[in-house]
């Protein structure tokens, strides 16, 4: 009995197993959202969501480009935001089996064959009709065919023949576009589908790989993304002349429907660039993902080597306190005999030990060598002799002397003389007794300062000032930071270095290594401010003009900068508020806010009730196909330095399309976006401007609430 039950019993949990792999995946099982495409045949997913019990993984296939499928994995109750043009979605378990059609749309050309049939059939009736009407009706004299050609040529149409000839198509030009690209190595399907399988096996080794820093760093995965994004890069920018070139092989030949044309290659090539771009961006995410820790095994630990090492900790610490207690107790027994004594040991001074400003940090400026952000100088380029090999000048040190002369250059008379001081970083070659110098942050003088015409006073307050900004980014680096530069103008007299200039140079030099200190002087009445750039020679003296071979322009230093300052655009550090939108449009992608831009909203929400309140200036940043506008700051003002225009900030009761294009009327051609706050539920609305109109289509709105983004620059910080 106690066996049949046995086998009774495991039947059973042989039938629920068979019952539960029985439970397929379903079209029920995949939540997915579809908007109508321009193209005919094809729809555009915008979401979509796993609801089924295990992984799963989604192709999402279009049949015109022929650039291959893009597939993604989706782990259980995943959903994802995509934007993805198609006409076959289908999908299939994580583990294994067939794919099943979730959605699949009519193919053109299957409707045309249809269209096709149809007028076939009616030809055929309008035939059988003719054949009838000439057996009932009587045959006519005709006239001859040279009389029939004049009467066509008279009418101006042209035999249907001709028109195919002569016309090119999308049936003819769109196959040898594709076969075009197969020639080109980065955009071929064999090159794409290629990558698709290798980026898979990455993906599915970093995620069971236990060092998976060393698997990255092995296979240079960083490396190979950078090049490649570089690449898509290149290939989006010069989309245009790509297309173009490759239509001039048809010479004259006329296209019908040119336009359409263009735009139809154009998808084919952005749909395999799209293809790569995926990839890419799959693999960027599975490294940017934390490893996963493997659970702590207790039971592995060696218990009696812990022991011994606890033992050992512990008498330390007991030996530690009974030499303290020692030493402690021989002090002041020396103590009472030298009271006892009368006499005082003029060798043992007492040593007062305080926090001081003047500890020695790390010597180093490996985070500037290679650093974009820092505009570099080889002093060979300007001067004959040099104690300084290289300068590396930030770009927003240039920015802020730049924008401190800009002020200067309001005042309607003569400039005054003006000047600062500049803070870096200096490392010594031991070998060639050669510096290298970083100049990263400016310090402006006190009130108590001196600028005159012939007289060049910084004050004492300004002293203060250097010593407070050193003790800070000391501390908050740990890095060695010292006075490496000063700078000042010569307002319509030239550059040149004064014998006051050379004093004051001698005071501000480091007690110990003098000859890292530069200095800098500008002549801002000049039509491109020229600047001279003076430093110590091996010998310990100061170059003069004579010495100089090379002047350089503020003016160009500062496009140098402002560029630098947005090549080095870091997503992280800004909050894009059209990240949740449903639909994006490409002119208008993201909206980054930073840290400054959520501050500065906040500030003008609590001052302002309603209507227009301030303008947002930024920059555009470029991402392939795709512009994204970064929101630096939020002002009253029209202009602000270093940005431009790019948005409007609008108070309200709440989002009303009518009142807020009246209220940007004046600015909707300059602008890019409007933010809203309405303070009734404290919401921010971000809103695109898609050609110069607002976009009434609210799928493409970002919504926050404007205090969690005050919170969020918080954490930031």
């Amino acid at each position: 009995m106690a066996s049949s039950n046995k086998f009774l019993l495991t039947f059973l949990l042989a039938l629920l197993c068979l019952s539960l792999n029985a439970q397929g995946l379903s079209k029920g099982d995949i939540e997915i959202k579809l908007s109508n495409s321009p193209h005919q045949g094809r729809v555009v997913v915008s979401y979509i969501k796993n609801n089924f019990n295990d992984g799963i993984i989604v192709r999402f296939t279009n049949e015109y480009d022929t650039g291959g499928p893009i597939s993604i994995s989706l782990k259980m109750g995943e959903q994802r935001t995509i934007d993805i043009t198609c006409n076959i979605v289908e999908a299939k378990p994580q583990g294994g089996g067939k794919f099943i059609d979730i959605i699949k749309k009519p193919k053109p050309k299957e409707e045309k064959e249809k269209a096709g049939t149809k007028e076939e059939t009616k030809e055929e009736t309008k035939e059988e009709t003719k054949e009838e009407t000439k057996k009932q009706t009587p045959v006519q004299p005709v006239a001859n065919k040279s009389e029939q050609t004049k009467n066509k040529d008279a009418t101006g149409v042209k035999p249907k023949s001709k028109i195919k000839k002569d016309l090119l198509t999308i049936e003819d030009i769109a196959p040898d576009f594709i076969n075009h690209l197969e020639s080109i190595p980065f955009l071929s399907s064999s090159a794409i589908d290629e990558e698709t399988t290798i980026i898979e096996e990455h993906i599915n080794s970093l995620k069971n790989w236990k060092d998976k820093d060393a698997y990255i760093r092995e296979r240079h995965l960083n490396s190979y993304i950078n090049t490649t994004r570089d690449s898509l890069t290149q290939y989006s920018k010069n989309a245009n002349s790509l297309i173009t070139g490759y239509l001039e092989k048809y010479g004259k030949r006329e296209i019908a429907n040119k336009a359409e044309c263009i735009d139809s290659i154009q998808t084919i090539l952005m749909s395999r660039l799209g293809h790569r771009e995926e990839n890419i961006s799959r693999l960027s995410d599975e490294i940017s993902n934390p490893s996963v820790t493997e659970a702590f095994d207790w039971k592995k630990l060696d218990w009696r080597n812990i022991g011994i090492g606890a033992g050992l900790f512990l008498l330390l610490i007991i030996l530690f306190v009974w030499f303290r207690k020692a030493s402690k107790k021989n002090r002041s027994a020396t103590t009472s005999s030298n009271k006892s004594n009368g006499t005082t040991d003029a060798s043992s001074a007492i040593v007062v030990r305080r926090k001081t400003t003047s500890i020695l940090r790390k010597q180093s400026l490996e985070d500037v060598i290679d650093n974009g952000a820092y505009l570099k100088i080889d002093c060979d380029d300007f001067c004959y002799d040099s104690a300084v090999r290289r300068m590396y000048i930030k770009n927003t040190c240039i920015k802020d002397i730049y924008n401190m002369y800009a002020e200067d250059l309001r005042n309607p008379n003569t400039p005054k003389e003006d000047g600062c001081m500049v803070l870096g970083r200096w490392v010594q070659d031991a070998e060639s007794n050669e510096y290298y110098v970083s100049l990263e942050h400016i310090v402006l003088p006190g009130d108590d300062a001196v600028f005159a015409e012939y007289e060049l006073n910084f004050g004492g307050k300004i002293k203060l000032k250097v010593t407070e900004m050193l003790r800070k980014l000391r501390r908050e680096t740990d890095l060695q930071y010292d006075l490496t530069c000063w700078v000042h103008s010569h307002p319509g007299l030239g550059v040149f270095f004064s014998n006051s200039d050379s004093n004051v140079h001698m005071q501000l030099k480091h007690p110990t290594r003098p000859n890292f200190l530069t200095a800098i002087v500008v002549d801002i009445l000049t039509p491109q401010q020229e600047m001279g750039i003076f430093t110590f020679k091996r010998d310990s003296s100061i170059n003069s003009k004579a010495d100089l071979k090379k002047m350089y322009s503020l003016e160009e230093l500062y496009k140098w900068a402002l560029e630098s300052d947005r090549n080095s655009f870091k997503p992280e550090d800004y909050y894009n508020t059209l990240a949740n939108a449903r639909k994006h449009n490409y002119s208008c992608y993201g909206i980054e806010l930073s840290n400054g831009a959520i501050i500065d909203m906040g500030k003008l929400a609590a001052e302002e009730s309603s209507g227009f309140v301030g303008m947002v200036h930024g920059f555009a940043n470029q991402q392939g196909m795709k512009t994204e506008h970064v929101a630096v700051t939020v002002t009253k003002n029209e202009a602000v330095p270093d940005n431009e225009l790019v948005g409007c900030f609008i108070m309200a009761t709440h989002c009303s399309i009518p009142s807020i294009r009246k209220a940007i009327a004046s600015y909707i051609n300059r602008i890019k976006f409007v933010l809203v706050y309405t303070s009734a539920d404290g919401l921010l609305t971000s809103i695109p401007i898609i050609n110069q109109d607002i976009c009434t289509d609210e799928n493409c709105y970002g919504e926050q609430i404007l205090e969690e983004l005050k919170i969020w620059t918080r954490r930031k910080r």
